[in-house]
């Protein structure tokens, strides 16, 4: 009895001796690191980021440190992309009830960010609107990544693009005719096209023209060019400053905003009824200033990325003013 006990204790030494010791953990580093784009496409202006780093079976976590930005094509530093530059960032939201400049800027603030940012923990690398600040072109990123295993350097590891910054986006346009002077018989119009017209560095205003076949512009102050009922304009849209109503046009100046989209509200009160969402706008070419003897109905959502002045021409192909 005494030796069957002995050979049962030994065994049961050996499994808490040998449970008690700990293999040091070696880890393992990865020479096939990668991103999951092969080259990103940043416009200048948008926000953009990428997943983290593929590990390939390294062991994560995974800590990365940015050690340059480079020109693609020359092979150059480009330390820009690490320079802060001021952009609008919001505060709070903006809302329907933020009709004065006043209410607006206590909810829009400036802040300082590189054009380029780095999550140190996996990789992430995001782009902001300060990308406004640095050139279009072919760039590439050199980092290090280290884990439990060790650290390693990958050159090139990103390439991304730079290209123009996105000046205007028509998410919807359509147009219809009516009977003048009644809002009835309601019938397609295909014939227009809208153009947009961007020039930086001048004041921020987005100028609204309506032009027949041959571009003779209808006359706004003459009342050739007036609201449709109870719907929205861009008027409503922007409330910051008085609607300009001159013989070719509307204007509307609007507030420094750069680095966010406008119209900055998503929602509008026309009457007693809100319209929630995109920018729609609602005008009319009154039936007795056109050849055509009907109302036009043009309608449009239109936004809009950088400062400066727009001109936003709405060309009939057929139709001509009288």
């Amino acid at each position: 009895m005494k030796k069957n006990k002995l050979w049962i204790l030994i065994p049961a030494v050996l499994f808490l001796s040998l449970s008690g010791c700990k293999v040091e953990e070696q880890g393992f580093l990865s020479e096939n690191l990668r991103y999951n784009v092969a080259n990103l496409q940043v416009n200048q202006g948008s926000v953009t980021y990428t997943d983290p780093l593929i590990a390939n079976g390294s062991t994560t976590p995974l800590m990365v440190k940015l050690l340059a930005v480079r020109n693609k094509k020359t092979g150059e530093l480009a330390p820009e992309f690490l320079q802060e530059g001021e952009i609008s960032t919001y505060l709070s939201e903006i809302t329907w009830q933020d009709t004065t400049l006043q209410q607006l800027n206590a909810k829009i603030g400036k802040a300082k960010y590189p054009p380029l940012m780095l999550n140190e923990i996996g990789g992430r690398v995001g782009f902001t609107q300060a990308t406004n600040f640095v050139d279009t072109g072919q760039y590439s990123i050199d980092v290090e990544v280290s884990n439990i295993a060790g650290k390693k350097n990958f050159n090139n590891i990103l390439d991304f693009s730079v290209i123009g910054a996105k000046k205007d986006s028509v998410f919807y346009q359509a147009c219809t005719s009516s009977e003048f002077g009644a809002e009835t018989d309601f019938q397609p119009v295909s014939n227009y096209r809208i153009d947009i017209q961007h020039i930086s560095g001048e004041e921020n205003k987005i100028i609204y023209m309506w032009l027949d076949k041959n571009g003779v512009p209808f006359n706004p102050k003459k009342g050739e060019i007036i609201k449709r009922g109870d719907r929205p304009t861009f008027k409503n849209w922007s409330p910051y400053y008085p609607e300009l109503v001159t013989d070719t046009a509307l204007v509307y100046q609007y507030p420094d905003v750069s680095g966010l989209t406008y119209p900055i509200i998503s929602g509008t009160y026309t009457g007693t009824q809100f319209w929630e969402g995109d920018p729609i706008c609602y005008y009319r070419i009154v039936g007795t200033a056109n050849s055509l003897g009907r109302n036009l109905n043009p309608v449009s959502t239109i936004k809009f990325y950088l400062p400066g002045t727009y001109i936003v021409r709405f060309k009939f192909s057929t139709i001509t003013h009288i």
